[in-house]
């Protein structure tokens, strides 16, 4: 397609509502797979290329999705499709900054870069957003591929944003804080790595307090787990293609395929079904389920680090609101402490990659081996679980002297935090359901 015929095309989509016609749905998708084969050879070199900086860092491919291309024509009006520079991406996820810029130095090196590199790390966008844009020509083609480059605290808060997108039903990715004004600060605060203020930290409590979030993402990744994981363990290790499709109050599905023809094709005919669904296609060189997960756990929705990092706030706000002598205030903080207890000894219980969480009877967590393993391998697998269950008990006690150190001298002031402190256990017990773990033969 010329570039006159792509922009013809864009003002033909701006002509229409969301929903598009076959003609045009078949000529957005003919413009989309002209991509294909660039995306898929820069996406080879910039592999290699990773792993000089790290050997275990995370890289994937997707072509745009329809519904986004669309939306982003609708937003910007204005703007030709043929400028549209996203239509291939390729993310790469590292392990800390230094890495990152390493390997924006070495793109630099070995691609011809089109246009100024975007460094959102050094300036995040107005709602916290961290990473490196970088948009490079694939040399026959001369097509635009964007490459994101991002740790993986950035890319945690990334997928964060998705997830309350898909809760919420909500738009923070795409418009920013005119979607949620609070959610949008919320999500900001957590981007930023300096300290957070007392008045901070109180609104991010209350944005998990009104919104009901810690609860919303414990029911929906608990709901998922089981399912997702088992979808997963039936797939062929040699695919390396993914589709992944999820929509609001129901189960992630995936899918896998060995080349991209095929999966491009199954992704064409989903769409063209249900346009309102979250579909992605993507790659992900010798794949496996934590990868996925940590790359695309706004689609997976069984596991986030939210949880984990979430903690040292709620126990700081605790503290504050026992100096502070509001007992109710307290109360209220630990119970969502509580409920972040809860999901994290979940996550202590499902991690291991051996393990299959196979289904809940008489509320208890029922956990079936997916594959043959001796005795020394279930041995192993239960020492990690019970080394990581250590060290967050023994975070969870220096938390609770803290708390016994700044209760006030006070009679009544001590009966009040010792009588719900010991109910504690029965709370936390009783949020697990009585779950706990079996190996089954």
């Amino acid at each position: 397609m010329t570039n006159g015929e792509i922009n013809r095309l864009g003002k033909r989509i701006l002509l229409t509502e969301l929903s598009l016609g076959i003609n045009i749905l078949n000529d957005l998708q003919k413009f989309r797979l002209s991509f294909a084969t660039p995306l898929t050879e820069v996406f080879k070199d910039i592999t290699s290329l990773s792993t000089k900086v790290h050997r275990a860092s995370i890289v994937a491919f997707r072509l745009k999705r329809i519904s986004t291309i669309v939306n982003k024509i609708h937003r910007n009006p204005k703007m030709n499709l043929s400028r549209m520079g996203d239509i291939a991406g390729i993310r790469c996820i590292f392990y800390n900054e230094r890495e990152v810029y390493k390997f924006i130095d070495l793109i630099d090196k070995n691609f011809l870069i089109k246009g100024r590199v975007r460094d959102y790390i050094i300036e995040p966008k107005e709602i916290g957003y961290k990473a490196i844009h970088i948009h490079v020509l694939h040399k026959e083609s001369g097509k635009q591929i964007e490459i994101q480059v991002r740790t993986i605290a950035h890319h945690n808060w990334a997928t964060l944003i998705e997830i309350t997108d898909l809760l919420y039903n909500l738009r923070l990715k795409e418009i920013g804080s005119k979607s949620h004004p609070k959610f949008a600060i919320f999500h900001s605060l957590l981007s930023s790595n300096r300290d957070l203020t007392i008045k901070e930290a109180n609104l991010i409590y209350n944005v998990l307090n009104k919104s009901n979030f810690i609860t919303e993402l414990n029911k929906t990744f608990r709901r998922n787990i089981i399912e997702v994981k088992r979808q997963w363990l039936s797939k062929k290790s040699s695919d390396c293609f993914h589709l992944i499709s999820v929509k609001r109050d129901e189960i992630p599905s995936l899918e896998s395929f060995s080349d991209f023809k095929s999966a491009e094709k199954v992704y064409f005919e989903k769409y063209k079904e249900d346009n309102e669904a979250e579909i992605v296609l993507t790659y992900v060189k010798k794949p496996n389920f934590q990868q996925i997960s940590i790359a695309y756990a706004n689609y997976i929705l069984s596991y986030h680090t939210f949880m984990k990092d979430i903690e040292p706030i709620l126990e700081q706000l605790a503290l504050d609101a026992i100096e502070e002598r509001k007992f109710n205030k307290f109360k209220k903080i630990f119970i969502t402490y509580e409920e972040v207890q809860v999901s994290y000894l979940l996550d202590i219980l499902t991690e291991s990659k051996e393990l299959l969480l196979s289904r809940l009877e008489r509320e208890r967590l029922i956990k079936s081996k997916d594959r043959a393993i001796s005795r020394s391998q279930e041995k192993i697998i239960r020492d990690k679980i019970s080394k990581t269950y250590a060290a967050q008990r023994k975070q969870y006690l220096l938390f609770f002297n803290e708390i016994d150190s700044k209760i006030p001298n006070s009679i009544i002031y001590k009966f009040l935090f010792k009588r719900f402190l010991k109910k504690h256990r029965k709370r936390v017990i009783d949020g697990l359901k009585g779950e706990s773990i079996l190996l089954e033969k």
